[in-house]
């Protein structure tokens, strides 16, 4: 009997329309998450894979020793496909010339992702390569066919072995984004290796097994793996490791998707929590009146636990099959637009999307429900009569325990989840108490003004406690679409200014003294336009305060430094490109000290992630080695650099009095459209010794990452939008009730329906003005924390918003509060009444 009550009852609620709101809430949430999730995993995975070009694999083992041939024999067995790569540093012989080279020697199935491109002249038009360089044959890079003066069909003599150059190597997945240390590359099989005899016992040697496969199939793989590896001598990585631009670049675009999906969850839990405590309030005469036909609570307790258990399965279902089809519509939209298909997700974000309607819809109804059944009978004679509210300390824990739930599911990062928790908790408490301060001067204000204002602001005070917990929902729903329109805003700014259009596409380095000014000669000519000449000094840090830098602070090196083991630093393990600059760099701000004047006394600057991780300070005195010159020279400044620019930039760069006197090299960028390549060469003939490194196919696939984060993020923010509106269409529905009784008293009073229509109108736009004000406040708060803290971005204020948030505010709410209304308005007081009866 009870189940056919409740079904009814549901049936009722859905035609008259009750219902709406929350069951559009729990649709939304669930689409919400599974799109989101569905999109962002597979955009990520597609991200990942295009990206894998850069290492010619998904993963890579390095290492400087030998490969464990067991470890690769796992590898293949699991299914995964596998090539080895060794590189090294040697010299190339050709005639009476010789140059020094990068020698890397790879096998059959190299790269497993991505492709090589060689061509027929140097810096002129290249394809996609077919198979290896055959036994006998190198394929060279364009760099070393102006230091040796070669030809195709020349021969090369690299160790014991000679081989005859058959193509030019132009472009090759894994080349790297290093400017300062890259000899010209030379490609060899790796069945030639032995018999260069280049490698032995001792060698500067990295062997490199790549892999590829499925992404699963890779994880089982690494946890099986790293137990096994030596820290010291391996290491294995993706391409979201390090700290290469694109690594940068996925590692930002990832967290700003997930940050968004998390609000955008928030948002749609928010609008399932003021539409669940609205539903619960219309039915409290329902309860009332079961219960004087002899209804008891356990029999009520079914009834409407059934009821809501119905709607959030018929809701969820919707939102899964809604989900499903915005992703594959916006999928199919992406994949044609970038020309690839993307790979199919895994069954996780279905769990996780039923998961969240499930959980809101229980946890935000829990407290609603249980004052709807302790309604008391009596309230059929006094509807004034509601549930007791000795339980809301629990509506508190459940609310807040499920939206930290929530983001701890949705995330799996408890320390992300806990700072937007413990942030959005500080931020609603601010924000009740200055919105009531703000209705407080509000009504001082319009107690001044003609009489529709007056109305307003009355109403504004007299549900105070009401408007304010409504002005926190339109605070918050406004601050988190701010956030995220001004967060992909940025992203994308910072972004486009790394990567502009007229951006260099070519290095060139190991430029002569001598020859500066005739290269800047040869630029001016041709009309190419190059950006400053660095000088660059190869040296090394040996010592910080007297005390030598170690390769590995470890218990032996402790101990062999007694008092001062705290003092140790780890170093570099290489020479360091050093320079010398009389201006501090673009993309380069002094952080602590300061940049040197006119004082000529011995001076250097140091980057900011090199000062912590080595704890140098302004202040302490640096030693190093050049050449065998050993000097000191004091810190005397720190500077943050943006290393996603692609252009030159130093850990250390130095006053010009302390590395004049050394021999240097120089080196610049330029920009060369593609339809002008072919002048390279002749350019760069009198410059034998000059090396260029090509940024076209890096850029160009930066640019690719950029296009799709950005295709993500309109997604993302259209998502966050629609949970907005929802929250604000739910808080004014509930409050339709009390406005109703107090528009029956004052058409009773005589009101007519145009000042009734403004006060209702102005009432909203002052709500909605003060929520955009209060909310602009917010974002800045939290843009300020997420911008220096998870973005790595400097911190700016965005004054715009100061205008865009209380008008839209304003426009948004006090429209969608008129539109709401204007029924109630347009209805004679006999029809109201009855409508509250």
């Amino acid at each position: 009997m009870w189940h056919k009550i409740s079904w009814r009852l549901l049936r009722q609620e859905l035609k008259r329309g009750e219902l709406t709101i929350m069951a559009a809430a729990i649709v939304l949430s669930v689409t919400a998450v599974l799109s989101l999730s569905l999109f962002t995993e597979r955009l990520q995975a597609g991200l990942t894979a295009r990206s894998a070009e850069f290492l010619a694999a998904d993963r890579v083992l390095s290492s400087r020793r030998t490969i464990d041939p067991s470890w690769i024999e796992e590898a293949e067995s699991r299914g995964l496909q596998t090539a080895n790569r060794v590189v090294f540093n040697s010299m190339a012989f050709h005639d009476d010339a010789l140059a020094l080279i990068d020698v890397k020697a790879v096998s059959d199935g190299y790269p497993l992702r991505g492709e090589l491109r060689t061509g027929e002249q140097p810096f002129g038009d290249d394809e996609p390569a077919q198979g290896l360089p055959a036994a006998g044959e190198a394929w060279v890079a364009s760099a070393l066919f102006q230091e040796l003066a070669l030809e195709l069909g020349d021969v090369i003599d690299i160790g014991e072995s000679s081989f005859t150059v058959t193509r030019v190597l132009t472009y090759e997945p894994d080349v790297g984004f290093s400017v300062f240390t890259d000899s010209p590359n030379v490609l060899i099989n790796d069945s030639e290796l032995e018999a260069t005899g280049l490698i032995q016992q001792g060698s500067r040697v990295r062997f490199n097994v790549l892999f590829a496969g499925e992404a699963d199939a890779l994880n089982d793989y690494g946890e099986w793996l790293l137990p096994q590896l030596n820290e010291a001598t391996h290491d294995w990585r993706s391409v979201e490791d390090g700290d290469s631009a694109l690594a940068r670049s996925l590692r930002r675009a990832e967290r700003f998707m997930m940050l968004a999906s998390l609000l955008g969850v928030v948002l749609a839990a928010t609008a399932v929590a003021v539409a669940a405590q609205r539903y619960c309030q219309r039915n409290y005469d329902v309860v009332a009146i079961f219960k004087t036909l002899g209804g008891d609570k356990r029999q009520i307790q079914k009834i409407f636990i059934l009821h809501l258990f119905l709607l959030s399965m018929i809701s969820i279902g919707v939102g899964l099959a809604l989900g499903w089809i915005i992703q594959a519509t916006v999928i199919g939209f992406v994949a044609e637009y970038l020309g690839q298909t993307l790979p199919a997700a895994g069954w996780q974000p279905y769990l996780l999307a039923s998961a969240t309607g499930f959980v809101s819809a229980l946890m935000f109804t829990l407290y609603p429900l249980l004052r709807l059944i302790q309604i008391p009978p009596l309230r059929v004679l006094n509807r004034d009569m509601t549930g007791s509210d000795s339980l809301q300390w629990l509506h508190w824990i459940a609310s807040g325990g499920t939206v930290y739930a929530l983001l701890l599911i949705y995330s799996q990062q408890w320390m992300l989840s806990t700072a937007l928790f413990v942030g959005g908790a500080l931020a609603a408490v601010l924000l009740l108490v200055v919105g009531r301060l703000f209705i407080r001067v509000s009504r001082q204000a319009g107690m001044q003004a003609g009489s529709a204002w007056r109305l307003a602001m009355a109403g504004l005070q007299r549900r105070a406690q009401a408007n304010s917990v409504q002005m926190l929902s339109f605070s918050t729903a406004i601050m988190l679409l701010l956030l995220v329109l001004a967060l992909r805003n940025e992203l994308l700014a910072d972004w486009q200014e790394q990567l502009p259009d007229d951006a260099p596409n070519y290095f060139v380095i190991n430029v002569a003294k001598e020859d500066v000014d005739e290269l800047a000669t040869r630029f001016e000519e041709r009309a190419i336009e190059s950006t400053d000449l660095y000088p660059i000094v190869p040296g090394r840090m040996t010592a910080v305060n007297g005390v030598p830098v170690v390769d590995e602070v470890t218990k032996e090196a402790q101990a062999e430094a007694g008092d001062k083991a705290s003092e140790l630093r780890e170093g570099f393990g290489r020479e360091l490109s050093l320079t010398w600059r009389d201006t501090l760099p673009e993309n380069n701000t002094v952080l602590t000290g300061s940049w040197w004047g006119d004082n000529a006394e011995p001076q250097v600057s140091v980057e900011s992630e090199v000062a912590e991780r080595m704890r140098l300070q302004v202040g302490d005195e640096l030693e190093f080695n050049i050449g065998g010159n050993v000097f000191t020279v004091p810190v005397t400044s720190i500077r943050s650099v943006n290393w996603g620019t692609l252009q030159p930039n130093f850990y250390m760069i130095f006053n010009t009095e302390t590395l004049e006197d050394f021999p240097a090299t120089f080196i610049s960028s330029f920009r060369l459209d593609n339809e002008r390549k072919n002048e390279l060469f002749d350019l760069f003939r009198p410059f034998p010794q000059v090396s260029l490194i090509d940024l076209d196919a890096i850029t160009e696939q930066l640019r690719e990452v950029i296009s799709q984060v950005s295709l993500a993020i309109g997604f993302v923010l259209v998502l966050v939008l629609i949970a907005g509106v929802l929250v604000l269409l739910a808080q004014v529905q509930a409050s339709m009730e009390e406005r109703q009784k107090e528009l029956v008293i004052l058409r009773t009073l005589g009101a007519p329906s145009k000042l009734l229509s403004r006060s209702v109108s102005y009432e909203f736009i002052i709500l909605g003005a003060i929520s955009g004000l209060i909310a602009t406040l917010a974002m800045e708060l939290a843009l300020l924390i997420l911008q220096t803290q998870v973005f790595d971005m400097d911190a700016n204020f965005h004054w715009r918003f100061w205008v865009i948030g209380p008008l839209a505010g304003a426009a948004v709410v006090g429209t969608m509060g008129s539109l709401a209304c204007r029924r109630l308005v347009r209805r004679n007081t006999a029809q109201l009444i009855r409508k509250l009866a």
